[in-house]
């Protein structure tokens, strides 16, 4: 399963490599391409590295700011894009001038890009399979700092190691990058407290939620009116969606948010579900993802009561 042949020599031929993710990012994205160029600078300081996007992410605030840089040494380098499905996500379009592509991610490959795919649709979290990628390097340093952003993508991603694809090589791997003085506790508080504002969003969440008749699905559609009384950007509210997710009679959850200033009105939003599959789901409404968590974007009103119907009919008798 864990095969990386031609990347190592593919990074330590490159002089410049400028590393890629997605939009919204969450821990997964920016962990595993911090956790890489760290990794790269560590071991070929001479290097020039680059970590791009647009938008930073929230949780845990811990993260440092995006690199810049021009057009031109885009277009000299090597472009690895990670924990992105499909070209159309990736957070920053000049990532095509590149010189040469490497995708490396765990969602289904239904969009292949890149001279060379390294992805395994079986790993919890691309953080995951950097992880990997590392070990196998034998001869070289993984730092703390290093092994620190990808333990955070992968405590993130699993939520805590409690997704249904956390499986024994998640675990053992977290396991491999703790030996490098990761600090756990601190990370776990880091990662998953919340503040004041973010408690009451939460109670609120929760004192609001609409379930089905037949209790199994819960969901909850957030207006841009209630985003800027909470000033919370959608990216921001659709981190709670796990809020939904420990209510015992419950196997698909849904928060969906009305986009500000959209005119007519539509939606973006974080779906999961505790067993069954719903990516194909998600596809059909402009989006994708894991089979047990995924998003949508551009819904209209309409399209966001048909999903939440066809999200229910999945749920078995």
């Amino acid at each position: 399963m864990w095969s990386f042949d031609g990347l190592l020599d593919e990074i330590r031929s490159a002089d410049t490599i400028t590393v890629f993710r997605h939009i919204h990012p969450d821990c997964d994205a920016v962990g595993s391409q911090f956790g890489l160029k760290n990794w790269i600078l560590d071991n070929w300081p001479e290097k020039h590295v680059y970590a791009l996007g647009n938008e930073y992410c929230q949780q845990g605030n811990c993260w440092p700011e995006s690199d810049s840089c021009s057009r031109e040494i885009i277009r000299t380098s090597l472009a690895i894009v990670l924990d992105t499905a499909n070209e159309e996500r990736i957070d920053d379009e000049r990532f095509e001038s590149a010189k040469k592509i490497i995708k490396i991610d765990h969602h289904p490959n239904r969009s292949p890009y890149g001279k060379m795919q390294f992805v395994f649709e079986r790993s919890a979290a691309t953080c995951e399979i950097l992880a990997e990628f590392f070990k196998q390097c034998e001869e070289q340093a993984v730092s703390q700092k290093t092994a620190e952003y990808l333990y955070r993508g992968i405590l993130t991603d699993t939520l805590g190691f409690k997704t249904t694809n956390t499986r024994e090589h998640t675990l053992s791997i977290a396991g491999w990058l703790s030996q490098y003085s990761v600090r756990v506790p601190d990370l776990n508080r880091e990662l998953f407290e919340i503040s004041m504002r973010e408690f009451r969003f939460d109670a609120m969440l929760r004192d609001t939620v609409i379930t089905s008749p037949d209790g199994r699905m819960a969901y909850r559609i957030i207006s841009a009116d209630e985003l800027q009384d909470w000033n919370l950007t959608v990216s921001e509210a659709k981190n709670f969606i796990d809020v939904y997710g420990n209510i015992r009679e419950v196997e698909i959850y849904a928060l969906l948010c009305e986009m500000p200033g959209s005119d007519p009105a539509t939606f973006e939003g974080s779906l999961r579900s505790k067993n069954v599959a719903i990516n194909d789901i998600a596809e059909k409404f402009h989006g994708g993802g894991h089979a047990n968590a995924c998003g949508v974007r551009g819904l209209s009103s309409k399209e966001v009561f048909d999903l939440l119907e066809r999200l229910h009919t999945r749920i078995p008798n």
